[in-house]
């Protein structure tokens, strides 16, 4: 049997591509249609510039939050936050907007934002949007002296925990039945998420911010 050795990394997965073992820590998350001919060629990287948002942008941000979560008040540790008056980002690509960061400052502790709807548009996402947003977000942080951000997901959201947890994001609670009582609230209880999970909870997410960042790596 092949590394059998311990303290050696032990394949759990196969590579549905090329058929290689994958050991845990060498496994990549690629969202991809059902086409069997479809192998996800990721897209190279692209030059992203992050701006806050205006009048213009927040229509745009509103439009987008009904589309992907079916609400412009948006639900979450607890409070409803109405996006027509958090502050948020714009990420653009070429002078197209990519994606948005909405956020409320000091909350729910002085020194914590807490990230209300983090959302990358379709065409735009796996070229470090998500990421440009985040990083400026963190810009925004520490010169106020928030130390902390808090992130908000539903239990189907794979490719999102995912994401939160490559870039520094713990673990932090769980809220049972949060999500399908939010989703109660605008008509849309029993709905189903990503790769037909049911979504019914909530889970926080925190990431503690270094007062010297890094130079941040490319995973």
């Amino acid at each position: 049997m092949k590394n059998e050795k311990r303290g050696l990394p032990r394949p759990v997965y196969e590579c549905t591509v090329c058929g290689k073992e994958i050991p845990w820590e060498g496994g990549r998350l690629r969202l991809v249609c059902e086409s069997p001919a479809c192998h996800g060629v990721r897209r190279a990287p692209s030059p992203i510039q992050v701006r806050e948002g205006d009048g213009h942008d927040r229509i745009a941000l509103l439009e987008i939050s009904r589309r992907f979560f079916g609400s412009t008040h948006l639900h979450a540790f607890g409070e409803v936050f109405p996006l027509s008056k958090t502050s948020f980002l714009v990420a653009e690509f070429e002078g197209e907007r990519a994606g948005f960061l909405s956020y409320a400052l000091h909350f729910p502790k002085e020194d914590e934002v807490a990230v209300v709807l983090l959302a990358v548009l379709p065409g735009f996402q796996g070229r470090g949007v998500g990421r440009a947003l985040q990083g400026s977000l963190e810009a925004i942080c520490r010169p106020k002296d928030v130390h902390r951000i808090r992130i908000s997901s539903t239990n189907d959201n794979i490719p999102g925990l995912y994401f939160y947890q490559r870039i520094g994001y713990r673990l932090s609670s769980l809220a049972p039945g949060a999500a399908e009582l939010a989703l109660e609230g605008h008509g849309e209880a029993g709905a189903r998420g990503f790769g037909g999970i049911p979504i019914r909870d909530e889970l926080v997410l925190v990431k503690t911010l270094d007062r010297h960042p890094k130079p941040e790596s490319n995973l």
